[in-house]
């Protein structure tokens, strides 16, 4: 009993905080299924007095909700296994050839181009783009995405590459493995709950970017976020059709993230970087 009490501050900050982290999702879902009347009622209402489905019928049946849905989901797709693969590839170069001088900034440097602000990449690679003749193109967005998250995959797989031990290494090479079949047969299995983690983490930052695909994209190539975002003009915000749009663009990286979240609270728990 007295544990329990002892524990209850923290529970209840891990309540409040769960329950701070799920009303948007809550809001976003409850304004779906309004009505246009409940959107609008002052105070507002945290229920639908009249469910309606009639915003969820409108995005569905929208040639380019389709369409940037399809875009959304081969970008990630593509760009996220080309980014956690070179990320593994390049984690594990770095662990066993990777001593020089300077690899302490370099690693720091890897995390920092990750965390510069997307405007800032935006210009040059609009420019780049667009004299490559590839603007408005998924390929594009394949490519910018894998070299953006590129350095988050390397930093972070960085850690789970040295749990690897190198023993492992050296007895699969005595048995007659070459290098490819080390990395295939030993390392990657073993670094599995790594791959699921930086996997999660890379399709979480493709799927939810905007500005890179506002920027870089028209029609051919729009995406899910940029596509919600159309729902703001300058004359009308359309509350219910963005909301609807919204709950259906969450679905699928929540269902991504359910099926792996063993692995990923694995890969969590046992991937920090090992001095």
């Amino acid at each position: 009993m007295t544990k329990t009490l002892r524990n209850l501050p923290g529970h209840l900050v891990l309540v409040v905080a769960c329950l701070a982290a799920l009303f948007p999702i809550y809001w976003t879902v409850l304004t779906s299924v309004k009505s246009r009347v409940d959107i609008f009622a002052q105070p507002p209402t945290f229920w639908a007095s009249d469910p309606t489905w009639d915003n969820y019928a409108q995005v569905l049946a929208d040639p380019e909700f389709v369409r940037a849905a399809l875009v959304t989901i081969v970008v990630t797709l593509a760009s996220t296994v080309l980014a956690t693969f070179a990320g593994a590839l390049a984690a594990y170069g770095l662990v066993r050839r990777g001593r020089f001088g300077g690899r302490g900034s370099f690693d720091g440097m890897l995390i920092l181009i990750r965390a510069l602000p997307g405007i800032v990449l935006a210009v040059p690679l609009y420019k780049i783009v667009v004299d490559l003749g590839v603007y408005d193109s998924p390929v594009a967005l394949v490519v910018v995405y894998a070299a953006i998250n590129l350095p988050f995959a390397v930093w972070l797989m960085t850690g789970f590459v040295q749990g690897v031990p190198y023993e492992l290494e050296e007895a699969a090479r005595v048995d007659g493995a070459n290098q490819a079949g080390v990395l295939l047969r030993v390392v990657l299995p073993l670094i599995g709950p790594g791959l699921a983690a930086t996997t999660i983490f890379v399709a979480l930052m493709t799927w939810n970017e905007f500005l890179i695909p506002l920027v870089l994209a028209d029609r051919s190539a729009k995406t899910l976020p940029v596509y919600v975002g159309g729902f703001v003009t300058s004359r009308v915000i359309n509350w219910g059709g963005m909301a609807a749009a919204a709950s259906i663009a969450i679905v699928p990286i929540a269902l991504l993230t359910s099926l792996v979240q063993r692995n990923l609270v694995r890969g969590l728990s046992s991937g920090a970087i090992k001095d």
